[in-house]
C-alpha cells in the first residue's frame, strides 16, 4: 500500500513539475543543436557528421599535382580554407597539401612559386595519407588527429575503399564535438531532474 502511495506520488510530481525544471535543465542550450539534427543524432557524432557541417563539401576541395604552387594558394585564399586533396592525371586522390607545407617547403626555402608544383611540397601516396571512413566517431577522428600532428582528414567512401570523397577539418571536429558534449550533458541533466523529483516525493 505504502509503495503504490510512493508511487502515485512521484507521478504527480512529474507530472506537474518536470516540465518547468527540465527546461531549466536546458537553459543553456543554444539553437544550434538543431543544426546537428536530434539529439540521439549528437551522441552518435561520426567524420560523416563531421562532413555535412564543412565548409569543403561546398567548395571544390581538390586540385592537380601539375598545378602550380601559386594557383593551388590563390584557391586557398579564395577559399579561406588550409588544405586541398591532391589529385593525379585520372583524377584520384593521391595526396594531401596544406599551408604548411607551402610556408616550410616553399616560403622558407626560398623556392618561386610560380615555378613549383604542388606534386612537389604535398604529402604523396595514399600509404601515407591520414584517412577515415564515414562510420569512424568523432572522437576516433581527434585521435588520428592528434596522434599524426595534422589539422585535416580525407573521408574515405568505405572501411577498406581507397576512393575519397571528402576533406574535414579540425574545426569541423571541434563542431562536433561541441554538440556531442552538449547533447551528454542534456542527458545527465535529465536524469539529475528526474531522480531529484524522485526523491523529493518520497
Amino acid at each position: 500500500m505504502i509503495s503504490r502511495i510512493a508511487g502515485a506520488n512521484v507521478l504527480r510530481a512529474a507530472r506537474t513539475n518536470i516540465a518547468p525544471r527540465a527546461m531549466a535543465a536546458r537553459n543553456y542550450q543554444s539553437i544550434d543543436k538543431d543544426y546537428a539534427g536530434s539529439e540521439g543524432k549528437a551522441l552518435l557524432m561520426t567524420a560523416e557528421s563531421a562532413l555535412a557541417k564543412s565548409c569543403y563539401s561546398t567548395i571544390d576541395w581538390k586540385i592537380s599535382e601539375d598545378t602550380t604552387v601559386m594557383d593551388m594558394l590563390k584557391q586557398m585564399v579564395a577559399n579561406n580554407i588550409g588544405a586541398m586533396a591532391v589529385t593525379d592525371a585520372s583524377g584520384k586522390v593521391v595526396g594531401v597539401v596544406s599551408e604548411r607545407d607551402y610556408l616550410s617547403k616553399v616560403a622558407f626555402l626560398g623556392k618561386t612559386s610560380d615555378c613549383t608544383n604542388v606534386k612537389e611540397i604535398c604529402t604523396y601516396g595514399f600509404s601515407n595519407l591520414v584517412t577515415v571512413s564515414p562510420q569512424n566517431p568523432i572522437e576516433r577522428c581527434m585521435e588520428k588527429m592528434l596522434g599524426r600532428d595534422v589539422r585535416h582528414l580525407l573521408v574515405r567512401d568505405g572501411k577498406e575503399s581507397e576512393n575519397i570523397i571528402g576533406l574535414i577539418s579540425v574545426k569541423d571536429i571541434v563542431k562536433c564535438t561541441h554538440e556531442k558534449t552538449k547533447a551528454q550533458m542534456n542527458r545527465l541533466e535529465d536524469i539529475i531532474t528526474m531522480k531529484n523529483i524522485a526523491d523529493s516525493a518520497v
